[in-house]
């Protein structure tokens, strides 16, 4: 298609077109056509030339042989005088002829050889006529779809230049829309502040008739205590004396000397409906508390060598996966699988607090110094620090990667475990890490011991490392042949004299390993599935582990 101007005819763009392409091909070759025109003019002249000539020579041969006959007749008949003369004329006659002749043929031939070479030239014209014809016939394409192309970007502009206009009308509706948005944002957060104000007033109004309940009903018990006291005082009871080995008072956190291994398994209960996901014995060793993928939190008592339910804590949206006492033995914190962790109160076992504010699910929790802070490890790659006297986190401590278990150390630091295979020790008041260790395999449990000195870690290459805390390094490696670690959230821990180290395999053994020795002390075989947690007596004598399918163990040989 020929791209037409506005206002011409076709066909006088067409004789335009045509003259401006003779002009073009044709002021190249114009002397040379001259040139070969010319030279034809002269070829065809020295041809004829040549023909009358040649005509010419013929008629003087003719008239030079009759003029021999004449001469041979005549000099036979008067002796050839005069004509001897005529005869030399015509010789140099006809000699200078055939000398003409001669250099026409040899013009000829020079003539003939230009014409050659001309042709040749000109056929080497014509090639790149040719070549440039195609240059010419692709340029016009290029020209005619780069004219396309721009009519296409022009179009393509204008419609950019509307949608701009449009999107530019948008941004100033929503920039209005924002400003009013944020009047009545800012109307809402002041009647938000004013309505919390007096929601706090009302839980605390709230907050103090609980206590006050709690206060009745704690000395209810109080007197029914001493009642049932007074009755057993007038019973005879032998005393039974305690183990040398450890300090045992009621309500008094045991001293552990030396802790002793169990051989056998004492009492077998099945304590929830599923996974039992964590098992812990409070601060002085009255009582044990267990949390289930049923989604409760149970506490039991120890008397007898049985095992007895003393109550269930609900409130848990989903599976628990860690318990933590507080200091007092006051209140039980739990983290769920709910992405929240709760407080219950030990005495009334009632729900106190929920902390939620966590994407992904909470693995870890642990009181921070004292009842007043806690913090919490999720799946979420993120750490957060809670206040509970305002029950809001004060802090988040982004990790870099998933925290599958945390200890703290002396109330102000923090260390954590987690699935890239690092420990992390953080301080609350930075963001960063003060220092971290690199592992071998992924962390799923991590135990400071007594002394504060060392920790613990289990890792998913099946085996535990103790990491002295003043050096920053492993001092001690501990494995076995059939020890494998079951889960990700798999516990070890230290005994309570920190001089051995238990956790629990795949196949359902609790492994004891003597950390300065490094070596298995003993193993206690009783479990049918996969050990997920286990709690060391505050006394060095008993031993709590859960399992996978509902049943916990409780190991001592009293």
């Amino acid at each position: 298609m020929m791209d037409t101007i506005p206002g011409m005819d076709w066909k006088k763009l067409i004789s335009q077109r045509l003259k401006t392409r003779y002009k073009r091909e044709y002021s190249d070759f114009i002397d040379l056509i001259d040139t070969q025109n010319n030279l034809f003019e002269q070829v065809a002249s020295l041809k004829a030339r040549n023909v009358q000539l040649t005509y010419e020579t013929e008629k003087l041969k003719s008239e030079n042989l009759s003029l021999q006959v004449r001469v041979d007749s005549g000099s036979e008949s008067s002796g050839g005088g005069g004509s001897n003369e005529r005869v030399k004329q015509l010789e140099q006659k006809v000699y200078r002829l055939q000398e003409e002749l001669t250099e026409l043929h040899k013009r000829r031939g020079e003539n003939a050889q230009q014409i050659i070479d001309l042709s040749n030239a000109m056929k080497e014209k014509e090639k790149e006529l040719q070549t440039k014809d195609g240059k010419l016939m692709d340029a016009l394409a290029l020209e005619n779809s780069l004219k396309a192309e721009i009519k296409h970007l022009e179009s393509t502009v204008f419609e950019l230049e509307a949608t701009n206009q449009t999107l530019k009308d948008e941004h100033q509706a929503l920039q209005m829309a924002f400003t009013a948005l944020e009047e009545k944002y800012r109307k809402v957060q002041e009647d938000n502040s004013e309505l919390m104000a007096r929601w706090l007033d009302l839980k605390l109004k709230e907050a103090d008739k609980m206590n006050q309940e709690n206060d009745r009903f704690f000395k209810q018990k109080q007197e029914s205590l001493k009642r049932d006291l007074a009755e057993a005082a007038k019973e005879h009871k032998d005393i039974i004396p305690q183990e040398e080995n450890s300090v045992l008072l009621k309500g008094v956190t045991p001293i552990c000397l030396s802790a002793t291994l169990p051989t056998k398994a004492q009492c077998k209960v099945d304590a929830h409906d599923g996974e039992v996901n964590a098992i812990l014995w409070s601060p002085t060793g009255s009582l044990f508390a267990t949390g289930g993928s049923d989604r409760k939190v149970k506490l039991w008592d120890y008397n007898g060598g049985m095992c007895n339910s003393r109550g269930t804590l609900l409130g848990s949206n989903a599976g628990i996966t860690a318990l933590e006492f507080d200091p007092h033995e006051e209140l039980l914190l739990g983290a769920s699988n709910d992405y929240a962790s709760r407080l219950w109160s030990v005495r009334d076992q009632r729900l106190r607090h929920t902390l939620t504010g966590h994407s992904g699910k909470v693995l870890s929790a642990k009181f921070l110094g004292d009842a007043t802070k806690v913090v919490s490890g999720s799946h979420d790659r993120t750490l957060k620090i809670w206040d509970l006297h305002s029950k809001a986190c004060s802090k988040t401590i982004f990790a870099g990667s998933s925290c599958n278990d945390l200890v703290t150390l002396h109330g102000t630091s923090i260390i954590s475990g987690h699935f890239d295979k690092r420990v992390r020790f953080w301080d609350p008041r930075a963001d960063n890490t003060v220092n971290e260790i690199g592992l071998h395999g992924r962390i799923t449990s991590l135990d400071i011991s007594p002394d504060k000195a060392s920790l613990l870690a289990c890792t998913r290459e099946d085996t535990l490392k103790v990491i002295d805390l003043r050096m920053n390094q492993v001092i001690h490696t501990l494995c076995a042949d059939s020890f494998k670690v079951a889960f990700d959230w798999s516990r070890a821990v230290y005994s309570p004299d920190g001089s051995y180290a238990m956790a629990g395999s795949l196949d359902g053994t609790l492994y004891i390993w003597n950390i300065q020795k490094e070596k298995v002390e003993r193993t206690l075989k009783e479990h049918t599935h996969s050990i997920l947690d286990c709690s060391w007596h505050p006394s060095g004598s008993v031993i709590l582990s859960s399992e996978k399918q509902k049943k916990i163990v409780l190991w001592a040989d009293m």
